[in-house]
């Protein structure tokens, strides 16, 4: 794997998120993964550009960007407690699968952000 757009970020959320509704689908989904491109590069204390992530940043902001749209799923009402086919429905129960993937991405990126470590810096006061 060499590094990365963020296009190949976006075509691999859209791989692991199924049904995302065209609403997300897109430049949607980029400026998402721009959004936490920038959040893991302040993270981090690194450079990362949106045309050469590398590798050890890729699952990461993948991660990231599909946390996030599955909660834009949530919030633009797409409903993954029930699935409905013409008069058949079926009902997963409380809560949806779209959160409970939205928490896994999320805590799978974040475990994988504090393996990295921060960058700190220390500065003397002057005074």
């Amino acid at each position: 794997m060499g590094d990365w757009s963020l296009g190949s970020v976006s075509a691999t959320v859209m791989d692991l998120v199924p049904s995302v509704p065209t609403a997300l689908s897109g430049t949607r989904i980029l400026e998402i993964s721009d959004r936490k491109r920038q959040y893991v590069e302040e993270y981090v204390g690194e450079t990362i550009g949106s045309n050469a992530i590398g590798v050890k940043y890729q699952d990461i902001i993948v991660n990231l960007t599909a946390a996030q749209v599955c909660r834009s799923m949530i919030l633009t009402g797409v409903d993954a407690s029930s699935v409905s086919l013409g008069d058949f429905t079926i009902n997963k129960g409380k809560g949806t699968n779209v959160e409970t993937a939205a928490e896994v991405f999320e805590n799978m990126a974040m475990e994988q952000l504090r393996s990295l470590g921060r960058s700190i810096s220390f500065f003397k006061a002057l005074g």
